[in-house]
């Protein structure tokens, strides 16, 4: 890995969604030079458990094929229960109307597989600094 990307997250908590062990390790070697803590979800059943018992997840990694509940399907429930987590999908399987799909099922991101690691880094950093609209309309309470 090369490039002078440097991203310091030692606040934020990830959850990373992903059913392939060397594609979680890979997540964890690029994400531990952030700072970043990491919860691990094996399925998309496991990732609403521990969204649903964890408070402060800042941002999810939520890989797409899984079996049993698929990220689509878990990412759609995730948004009904934690409405403000940005969800970042990620595919290895890129499938005409995947994209969309995503963005159908609640998720705000998507990066194909294999991970171009400067372009995860870019978007999550992209997601960590949106501005939700509570702060559009606090910034705009106090811009008179």
């Amino acid at each position: 890995m090369s490039g002078n990307i440097n991203y310091n997250w030692k606040d934020k908590l990830f959850l990373i969604v992903e059913d392939d062990p060397a594609s979680s390790m890979l997540l964890e070697i690029i994400l531990s030079k952030t700072g970043a803590k990491l919860l691990f979800a094996e399925s998309g059943e496991m990732s609403i458990e521990i969204v649903k018992m964890t408070r402060g997840i800042d941002i999810i990694l939520m890989d797409i094929k899984m079996k049993g509940i698929s990220g689509f399907q878990a990412s759609t429930f995730i948004k009904q229960i934690a409405p403000n987590i940005p969800i970042i999908a990620q595919t290895a399987c890129v499938v005409y109307g995947d994209k969309e799909r995503c963005f159908e099922s609640g998720c705000s991101g998507y990066i194909p597989k294999p991970i171009n690691y400067e372009i995860l880094l870019e978007t999550i950093n992209d997601q960590l600094n949106k501005v939700t609209p509570k702060e559009v309309a606090k910034d705009q309470l106090y811009s008179n």
